[in-house]
Parts: C-alpha cells; sequence; structure tokens
C-alpha cells in the first residue's frame, strides 16, 4: 500500500495564484476539483467547486483521533453500511489511501442526486468499478501560502462503459477500526449541480483539497 502514496512529509510554500482561495478566513474545508480529459490527456471540461458537505461521521472519528479514544472507551459511529459501530483510535483511523479497483473506500463516485444532509453515512447510488475504472488514490503533499496551507487527495476515474456516464455524487471514505474489525465510513458526500458527463473512453479526475484559511 505505501508505494500508491505519493505524499511527500514536507510543507512547500508556493506561489499565492497556484492555490484556488475559495474558502472565507477562519474556514477549515475542501475544495472539489473535477477534470475530464479524452485519451490523449486534453482537458476537455473542469470545474473548481466549494466542497459542502463534511457529514457527523468526519467529526466524531477526528474525536477518536484527538481524544486517542482506546479499546474500552469507544465512540459509536455509523458505517456506510447503516451499523453502527463502536471505533477506537488506531493507525487505520482516516485511511482513505485505497488500490486500485477497492470501491470500499477513498474517494468514490455516484449516481445520486438526493442533497447531502449532516446525517448521510453512504453514498447514494455507487458507479462500481467495471463502468468507471477506479484507480489508487494517491497524495499531494502539504503545501502553503501566505494565508492557505493545503493536501491534496486525488483519485481517476476512467470509462469503460461504452457510453456517457453522468456522475452527480463524489464522496471520500475512510477505514478505521472497531472492536478488531476494520469499518468503511463516510467523511465527505458533494451532490454536484447538474452533474458531470464524461463520455465513453474518457476519465474523469476527482480532486479534494483539504484547506485551512486564515
Amino acid at each position: 500500500m505505501g508505494t500508491e502514496i505519493k505524499a511527500i512529509p514536507k510543507l512547500d510554500v508556493i506561489k499565492e495564484e497556484e492555490i484556488p482561495h475559495i474558502l472565507e478566513p477562519g474556514e477549515v474545508g475542501a475544495i472539489l476539483e473535477l477534470i475530464v480529459s479524452n485519451k490523449d490527456g486534453k482537458v476537455t471540461e473542469q470545474r473548481v467547486l466549494k466542497s459542502k458537505s463534511f457529514v457527523q461521521q468526519f467529526l466524531q472519528l477526528l474525536f477518536v483521533k484527538f481524544a486517542i479514544s482506546p479499546t474500552v472507551a469507544p465512540i459509536s459511529i455509523r458505517d456506510t453500511g447503516n451499523t453502527l459501530r463502536a471505533v477506537y483510535d488506531t493507525t487505520y483511523t482516516f485511511d482513505t489511501a485505497a488500490g486500485v479497483t477497492v470501491v470500499t473506500y477513498g474517494i468514490i463516485i455516484g449516481t445520486g442526486v438526493v442533497a447531502p444532509t449532516i446525517s448521510d453515512y453512504a453514498i447514494g447510488i455507487i458507479i462500481p468499478h467495471a463502468t468507471m475504472n477506479y484507480s489508487a488514490c494517491t497524495y499531494g503533499a502539504p503545501a502553503a501560502d501566505a494565508t492557505t496551507s493545503q493536501f491534496t487527495i486525488t483519485r481517476n476515474f476512467a470509462n469503460v462503459s461504452g457510453g456517457p456516464v453522468t456522475v452527480n455524487e463524489i464522496a471520500l471514505y475512510c477505514r478505521a477500526y472497531y472492536t478488531a474489525a476494520i469499518g468503511y465510513f463516510m467523511l465527505i458526500r458533494d451532490v454536484i449541480a447538474g452533474g458531470i458527463a464524461v463520455p465513453n473512453g474518457q476519465t474523469l479526475t476527482v480532486n479534494y483539497r483539504l484547506q485551512a484559511i486564515v
């Protein structure tokens, strides 16, 4: 799994104009970038949006990390199968480093159009790997400018369906431990207004850029 992670453990200072500034000062959130490209790598569509839909499991799992919740005092968190799990802190908490073909965690795509709520626990209708090939999740190292610190999670989805596919929802799932088993939990779910069409043979690249703004 380690060979799939591209992040370099250092903080780079980059030019201010290279970071999209959509969040407001004082906010911690995410930028969602969607890029459609053809087989030659030419970009046919690109959108940069503010991610609006962190769900309750995000802060629950963050509490698990902050409090180093032990096995004797786990936190009850709903997994992507709609089951409450007794989660405790391990090195796997917040693991999003999914490999090729993996659809249980990492960045996930779907066709559901129901508006997000804070209590969402799973994507509405998942698009399977057989339709949009899931690459491994990769990572851009932490970077900063004068006001913004960020890192990026990236995943590519190649349309092999034989026809166009419209992606309406994007989610970020992670792994975490509960009672000696690995569970899967949703952190973010965004619904894209109008969806984003991916023609057959083209690739959708999804970048989640988690940011802190001062």
